[in-house]
């Protein structure tokens, strides 16, 4: 029985602590999106990867399911830091830097 009860706390420990959705998901729900569908893919990749750097677990995984109630990137990094930063990547991307 000591066998079973080592196995209910690993399952419950790897089940719980199943992260938010990684950059690939973040990429394909950005691709999914009909106003973002044919941007080229280093576009999507800065928004991917300052989206997975500013925002939490929960607004990751709203964003990813599709919740009408995801937060707009403007909520989830109202500084204008994060703003810039998302910019530069995007002129970047563009190649107009």
């Amino acid at each position: 029985m000591r066998g079973w009860g080592v196995v209910v706390v690993a399952v419950l420990v790897v089940g719980c602590s199943a992260g938010a959705p990684g950059r690939d998901e973040v990429v394909g729900r950005i691709k999914a999106d009909p106003r973002t569908a044919g941007a080229p893919d280093a576009v999507v990749g800065c928004v991917a990867d300052w989206y997975l750097k500013y925002a939490s677990a929960d607004d990751v995984r709203a964003f990813v399911e599709g919740a009408a109630d995801a937060r707009s990137p403007e909520e989830i990094a109202p500084d204008q830091g994060a703003a810039n930063e998302m910019v530069e990547c995007l002129k970047g991307a563009a190649g107009t830097q």
